[in-house]
């Protein structure tokens, strides 16, 4: 289709407007070739006439369809020319206030002027990992992009943000480096990615400065390589600077500050480690306050001063240091106030009292005198002597400010280089991503030397950004198969070969420099006479002092005036010698660019201080060889241009809006005069000239579905279907085919657009024709019917006027007379006949009727003849036959009570013989007692014979030897012997009396002792009467016992015996069943005439459940014979229970009696309770020897008869506790064996080892297994920290273990739901609280981990099924885009997600739990986490992607929400609050769908979206992107009035979800009905050392 053909009626142009560039207006009348005119309607509704040469028509461009404004990608537009990029740019920043824009490989960054939620970690983190394109554009996709192709590649990367003074070039730097931080964490402990987004601040501190621009500009270029290693992590960063504006230091311009650090150190001159450079306020230094106001609105430089000496900090750089940087800063200020007087003709001087001199010297540490000398003369060396010549005030004062600039230079440099040290850490760098904050190109009213410098740069710039498009353009045709065809290009190497080639500028500029006398105006005369020949340079008409270069972006007209001066540089040898002794600078601190200030030969110095940081140094033969500063930044450049060469580059233009600072305002003219000078308007025209837009087969099939016929509608082949649709509407040469896209011309689109719209339009015309056309006639039908009644009364009646008379109403009512009766007469006669009729049809069917009616009741009774009596037989062989089951029932119970009871009479009886066997013991011994304390009397009695006898006789021998004493004496002694006879006669007298005396006393001891003896003999005889009496009386109820066992055991072998011969029980229960069945079909039939049947059916059924449940250990039995034995031995059994109770009574009595009588004997009890423990071990034994017998002798039955008693406890040997943990731990898979057994199984097992050792009281036994459990689980998850089954599996066994340890600790407030079982197996010995709490904290873990991974599987899902897939079908949401992603950035075919993919994904992770027996609390929670995640996750891509805000994507939003809520309905989640978690995603997508005009519009808006922060309300408002032209944009009024509204809401500036928060998780208790003691450990655990107690 020609281009002409477009310029149709109602179409839309771009004509040129003086105030806002371009302005739009319609066609009025189709343009015809050789029309001179273009009639135009503006939009002020006036008409304007476009005039057009119809020898070759310039026709005004196109403007694109409003469905095709405000896209994410310039190039995606269908007209690509300069006034719909900047339309385009401005629907974007005014309307949806977005500042990104995509230009193929460029980002536009429009400064909004304003803070902006775009930049937080949640923001990052959905930017990184995704396609450049699939989300809106943003800077940080620009740096992922970069970071992707850097690890998939192994290429390095650049990043080139430019842009003019104040459009952001510096906080787009910031925020790249930031997201680099945040993607890319070191994981070392030198955080140097911090260290990194620290030297930000600094660098800022010491180059930005205030303009009339920007209150923050960057007064020099930076390129920063930030190095990653192997694992793509940051390991160290390096920092290069180009072109330093050192003539801020000494002069600012009119509403300009000097660098930031100045006013920042003056603003903290009080605090006292300041107080020694003796500063003052910023407006007393004159360096400080040329440019007038010192202060920034909204800017504090105290606190600004504290971020800078924190990120020093940070940076390791360490206070002695920042002492010396702080020194020379005060010295700089303090050297600008050296007051400089005039001292006559051509003599300056400087008073040495000077204060500010005298605080510069000992700031520095240098002489006084030499500098005051120095600064006010100069030595001029000649052949044969040395001139120290005086110099005037003016060059005395260009000495001391170049002196300020040389230190301020270095004190910079030396900055740097300490920063680029403290970015190195230990590693090896294997790639990295620099990013370059460069200037843009400059023009202002007076340019010089800096601007000359800062073109030059961009022109190498624009030149490497040409070729690189250039060159993706090429690879993109040939990855599509696509025939190559040259582009013509804008190829700016002239410029840069007059700039930089031999003879040109920079060169004729260094010639100039060498000659002492050389000034500006020489050297602009021999670039007129050089270079007057090119056609990019210029002499200007009213001016001798400039030139003019035609660069790529627009003419230039420099001003020659201080080209030399600042090329040389220059600053006098003899202060360099005076700053080379300073203290400061000889020092270790500030000694880190040795060539500053060394010693040079005589004369003039040129400084290379800016750039060494970019080159090293040069060491130049001689003085005239020296490089000067445009040569240094040529080569710098050079360096920086081969940098660039090797990566890969990305391109961040910075667009300033306005000059006011003014936010979200736009002015046309000084964004397209950006737009011209940042290349992207060259961009564009370079896309256009080829095949700018570019689609997809399925988004063209999809899009233009509606330009096709039925026929190729119905093709299978959509790529061949594509090409046929567009072979027929468009000219070949118009479009390309390849692999996977069409290309189209420029303007191609836009035409399917057109034709797209015009049938829709002619199908709504359609439709509206014959909607309008039914209205119409169903209104006209009933009119026409309305009328035509009308009509019929209207007409009666004139005929009924006309036609009224006397002898008409006569004849008429006579007529009528004669009509009623003979209609009277037709009617009987036919009434009679009917009647008759009747009567006999009713007669012969009412007998046919009551005939039938006999037949059927005659039948009905005889059926319920024969139902009674069936039913009566049925009734009683079905109560004879639950009658012989129910009886065998008792009687295997009764059985079991007997056995039980055996057992414990057995017991009781071994205890009575143990008591009796005491007691015979105990009265033997009593025996032994009495035999010895009579022979003990028989001993005492004979002892008292002797002494009588002893005594007796020694009376008569003293009494004979006192006789013949006195005899043989009284001769001899009569006379002495005479006086003391008498005394002797008085003394045995008083022997004797005393003799008798004790002898009284003995026998009276003797006699005592004596009855004692027999009383003690007597109670000793008694009591072993009454002991005999009891052993006489204990073995009489000893043989009864034994009787009674003997009975038990002949009722137990004839209860065996009966049991051989009980084989067809299962026979007849299988028929019982079959009758069962038979019979509930037939009363199935006949519910409704025996209702009574019902009731016995129940009973029947419930009878026949019970004797199942019961006779299931005797299910192989005969019924029959064990019916007869019943009927047999019924009464005799129950006679025998009866006695046998009885007895159980009485030896209860007894027991109860001996229990008192040992009592009192303690240290007997003792014994008797040893001895019946063992006695009870010992029987217990032999009662399971029995129960094998009794099983040994019924071969047949599935089960034993009576089962053991086991107590829920497993045992196990201190030995064997690794080989358990390793066989339920650590070897174990959730699939396989586990997933056949009980749920949680692991976990009972491990609690009845616990409940073992706790009944064992062995505390270090119980402490190593739950230590050994913690550790074995915590290295499984460790290990299998990935495992989604293993992750699930565990914590479903923690949460039961932590509920086995609740319901058993023996708390009241976990014991309530127990049953009487469950109480008695709650631990006894210890609290196992501590480990509670550790198994709990261990869960959490597991939880998180198990959420963790259930969301990396589930995130790639979301956003593809949630917003991308169509899920109704037949309503698309695709709109125009057209974006070319880059090569290098388009993955393989993925697969492809939809909502079902969602769903599937849940349904795996919902019955892996189930498998896993996850406690239905723990799962709520589980998909209450997940289902935030989805509407999180999903709700930030829509905030961040303008393409998924339309009505028809809140449809499908809203389809896949439903399609969700069903699930959880489906799996019984709905009390989760799953669904809650959606509301936030639920209201975006219902605003996406809401009317958006009118004021209640915006109340309800308010009102319905609670959940929605006011920021992401009108975010989503400002994205909303129509689908086609019927739909209308949100306008900026109304999103205002939204605004406008009242909203109390929490966190109204939040943007993004939190896709990482975390609801708590709560582990309820939820006690467990399993029984322990009827678990069994499989074989398949190999736990076969484990035994169960």
């Amino acid at each position: 289709m020609a281009l002409l053909e477009l310029y149709t009626k109602y179409n839309r142009v771009w004509i040129p407007d003086p105030e806002h560039v371009w302005k739009s207006a319609e066609i009025l009348r189709d343009f015809q070739l050789g029309d001179n005119l273009l009639e135009l309607l503006l939009e002020d509704g006036t008409e304007h006439g476009h005039p057009v040469d119809p020898s070759k028509p310039q026709l005004p461009p196109l403007r694109n369809p409003d469905i095709l404004v405000g896209e994410n990608d310039l190039t995606a537009l269908s007209y690509l020319h300069e006034p719909a990029v900047l339309h385009n740019l401005k629907v974007r920043f005014v309307e949806s206030r977005i500042i990104y824009t995509y230009c193929g490989i460029i980002l536009v960054a429009v400064n909004p002027y304003k803070q902006l939620p775009l930049y937080g970690d949640a923001i990052i983190h959905a930017y990184s990992g995704q396609n450049m394109g699939d989300m809106d554009p943003h800077i940080f996709a620009v740096a992922e992009e970069a970071y992707k192709q850097m690890a998939r590649n192994h290429k390095n990367q650049s990043i080139i943000v430019s842009g003019e003074s104040g459009a952001g070039k510096t906080v787009s730097a910031r925020y790249a480096m930031r997201y680099f931080a945040v993607v890319s964490k070191s994981g070392s402990k030198t955080r140097v990615e911090d260290k990194v987004l620290a030297s930000n601040p600094v660098t800022e501190a010491i180059g930005n400065a205030k303009t009339t621009r920007n209150d923050n500009s960057s007064r020099f270029g930076k390129y920063t390589e930030i190095g990653f290693d192997r694992r793509y992590r940051i390991i160290g960063a390096n920092m290069r600077t180009y072109l330093l504006e050192k003539s801020r230091v000494v002069f600012q311009a009119d509403n300009e500050r000097n660098y930031h650090i100045f006013y920042q150190l003056c603003s903290c001159a009080h605090l006292p480690e300041f107080t020694s450079l003796k500063l003052c306020s910023a407006d007393q230094f004159q360096y400080t306050c040329t440019g007038g106001d010192t202060t920034i609105e909204g800017i504090d430089d105290k606190k600004d001063m504290e971020e800078t000496r924190r990120t020093f900090s940070l940076l390791g750089l360490k206070e002695d240091f920042q002492a010396d940087v702080f020194r020379v800063l005060a010295a700089i200020l303090h050297l600008g106030n050296v007051e400089i007087r005039n001292s006559g003709e051509d003599k300056s001087s400087v008073s040495p009292s000077d204060p500010h001199l005298a605080v510069f010297c000992e700031l520095l540490g240098v002489s006084s005198e030499g500098l005051v000398r120095w600064l006010c003369h100069r030595r001029i060396v000649l052949v044969a002597e040395t001139v120290v010549k005086p110099v005037p005030k003016e060059r005395a004062v260009n000495a001391r400010d170049a002196l300020a600039k040389q230190i301020y230079s270095h004190l910079f440099d030396c900055v740097i280089n300490k920063i680029n040290t403290a970015l190195q850490v230990p590693g090896k760098q294997h790639a990295f991503i620099g990013v370059l904050d460069i200037y843009g190109f400059e023009t202002f009213e007076i340019n010089s030397f800096e601007q000359f410098c800062i073109n030059y740069a961009n022109e190498k710039l624009q030149q490497q950004f040409n070729l690189h498009v250039f060159k993706l353009e090429q690879e993109e045709y040939m990855k599509e198969d696509i025939p190559w065809t040259l582009i013509d290009f804008y190829d700016n190497q002239p410029v840069i070969d007059l700039i930089e080639a031999k003879m040109g500028i920079l060169d004729l500029l260094d010639e100039e420099c060498l000659f002492p006398q050389g000034t500006d105006k020489s050297w602009l005369q021999k670039l007129y006479n050089y270079l007057d020949t090119s056609s990019l340079f210029e002499k200007p008409r009213l001016s001798n002092e400039a030139f003019v270069i035609q660069h790529f972006a627009d003419k230039v007209e420099y001003q020659c005036r201080g080209f030399l001066e600042k090329n040389r540089d220059t600053l006098y040898e003899e202060l360099v010698e005076i700053m080379r002794v300073s203290k400061v600078f000889k020092g270790p601190v500030l000694q880190c660019c040795p060539h500053y200030f060394k010693t040079v030969p005589r004369g003039i110095v040129f400084l290379t201080v800016t750039y060494f940081s970019c080159l090293p140094g040069v060491k130049p033969a001689n003085k005239q060889l020296r490089t000067s500063v445009g040569e240094k930044f040529r080569s710098s450049l050079s360096l920086l241009m081969e940098t660039l060469n090797a990566t890969t580059p990305h391109y961040v233009r910075c667009i300033k809006p306005n000059d006011e600072k003014l936010p979200f305002e736009y002015d046309s003219r000084r964004v397209v005069q950006q737009l011209r000078a940042c290349g992207v308007l060259e961009t564009i025209r370079i896309s256009a000239q080829s095949y700018p837009s570019r689609w997809t087969y399925i988004e063209f099939y999809s899009r233009y579905s509606i330009l096709m016929s039925h026929q190729e509608a119905d093709s299978t082949d959509k790529k061949q279907t594509c090409k046929n649709v567009l072979q027929r509407l468009i000219q070949v040469r118009h479009f390309k085919f390849g692999r996977t896209k069409i290309f189209f011309r420029a303007g191609q689109v836009a035409y399917l657009e057109k034709l797209r719209l015009d049938r829709l339009r002619g199908a709504c015309v359609t439709i509206q024709k014959h909607v309008r056309g039914w209205s119409r006639r169903r209104k006209y039908l009933q009119i026409r019917e309305a009328a035509i009644v009308l009509q019929q009364y209207i007409r009666g009646k004139r005929t009924v006027r006309k036609t009224v008379s006397a002898e008409t109403l006569k004849r008429g009512w006579a007529a009528v007379v004669i009509q009623r009766h003979w209609r009277g007469y037709c009617m009987r006669q036919i009434y009679q006949i009917i009647t008759l009729a009747a009567v006999t049809i009713q007669a012969f069917t009412r007998g046919w009727i009551a005939r039938k009616r006999y037949k059927m009741m005659m039948k009905e009774h005889k059926a319920l003849v024969l139902q009674k009596y069936a039913r009566a037989w049925l009734a009683r062989r079905r109560f004879q036959t639950m009658r012989r089951l129910v009886l065998n029932v008792q009687l295997s119970y009764r059985v079991q009570q007997l056995r039980k009871k055996i057992e414990e009479q057995g017991k009781e009886n071994r205890g009575l013989v143990e008591r009796l066997t005491s007691l015979a013991n105990t009265h033997s011994q009593t025996m032994d007692r009495l035999q010895g304390v009579e022979a003990q009397l028989g001993k005492s009695a004979s002892q008292k014979a002797s002494l009588e006898a002893r005594e007796k006789k020694v009376k008569e021998d003293a009494f004979l030897v006192s006789l013949k004493f006195m005899a043989n004496s009284f001769c001899s002694l009569r006379n002495p012997m005479l006086c003391s006879f008498d005394q002797i006669t008085r003394n045995l007298l008083d022997e004797k009396e005393n003799e008798t005396r004790l002898r009284k006393i003995a026998e009276n001891n003797t006699e005592i002792q004596r009855h004692d003896h027999e009383k003690e003999v007597q109670a000793l005889k008694e009591e072993i009467k009454r002991l005999k009496e009891e052993r006489v009386t204990l073995h009489r109820k000893l043989e009864e016992g034994v009787q009674v066992n003997s009975d038990l055991q002949e009722q137990v072998i004839q209860l065996t015996k009966h049991v051989k011969v009980i084989p067809e029980l299962r026979r007849d229960l299988n028929n019982l069943q079959n009758q069962r069945n038979n019979m509930d079909r037939k009363m199935k039939h006949q519910s409704e005439q025996a209702r009574g049947t019902d009731f016995l059916n129940l009973i029947v059924e419930v009878f026949y459940l019970l004797m199942l449940s019961l006779v299931q250990p005797f299910s192989t039995f005969d019924g029959r014979i064990l019916e007869n034995h019943q009927r047999e031995h019924r009464e005799s059994y129950e006679t025998q229970l009866q006695g046998l109770q009885l007895k159980m009574d009485y030896l209860k009595n007894e027991n109860s009696k001996l229990q008192h009588l040992f009592q009192e004997k303690s240290s007997v009890n003792d014994n008797i309770r040893q001895e019946v423990s063992r006695l009870s071990s010992e029987n217990s034994v032999r009662l399971h020897v029995d129960d094998f017998f009794v099983s040994h002798a019924a071969k047949q039955t599935s089960s034993p008869a009576i089962q053991k008693d086991y107590l829920g406890m497993l045992e196990y040997k201190r030995e064997d506790e690794p080989r358990l943990i390793q066989n339920i731990i650590l070897d174990l898979k959730p699939r396989g064996v586990v997933v056949n057994m009980i749920p949680g199984l692991p976990a009972y097992i491990l609690f009845m080892c616990v409940r073992h050792a706790d009944y064992l009281n062995d505390e270090d036994k119980l402490i190593s297994l739950m230590n050994a459990i913690i550790s074995a689980i915590k290295k499984v998850i460790m290990s299998h920290h990935k495992d989604f089954e293993l992750l699930s599996f565990w914590l479903s066994n923690m949460y039961q273990l932590l509920n086995c340890l609740k319901q058993y600790s023996g708390e009241e407030e976990f014991m309530k739901p127990n049953t009487p079982r469950q109480k008695k197996n709650c631990l006894q010995n210890f609290d196992l609280s501590e480990h509670r709490q550790i198994l709990s904290d261990l869960a959490i873990h597991i939880y998180h981990q198990f959420i963790m991974i259930m969301e990396k599987t589930l995130t790639p899902t979301i956003v593809p099924g949630m917003l991308e897939h169509e899920s109704l079908q037949g309503i698309s949401c695709m709109k125009p885009t057209g974006f070319r992603k880059r090569s290098n950035s388009i993955y393989e075919d993925s697969e492809t997600y939809t909502i079902s993919s969602i769903i599937q994904q849940l349904s795996v992770f919902h019955s892996t739990m189930i498998q896993h027996g996850m406690e239905q609390n723990l799962i709520k929670q589980a998909f209450k986490q997940l289902f935030f995640l989805v509407g999180a996750t999903t709700l930030n891509n829509i905030m961040l992607r303008k393409d998924m805000c339309s009505c028809r994507k809140g449809m499908q939003i809203r389809c896949n929400i439903s399609y969700l809520e069903e699930w959880l309905k489906e799996k019984e989640l709905q009390s989760s609050n799953a669904i809650d978690t959606l509301r936030p995603l639920s209201q975006a997508a219902w605003l996406l769908q809401v009317n958006k005009s009118t004021d209640d519009d915006a109340k309800q808006i308010t009102d319905m979206c609670t959940e929605l922060s006011s920021v992401q309300i009108v975010k989503i408002l400002n994205s909303y992107t129509p689908i086609d032209d019927f739909e209308k944009r949100v306008t900026s009024s109304f999103v205002r009035k939204v605004q406008s509204l009242p909203q109390d809401r929490e966190g109204s500036t939040q943007l993004m979800m939190d896709t990482d928060y975390r609801f708590q998780v709560t582990f309820p208790f939820c006690p467990s009905s399993q029984a322990l003691e009827l678990l069994q450990v499989p074989n398949s655990l190999h736990l076969g050392f484990l035994t169960r107690i």
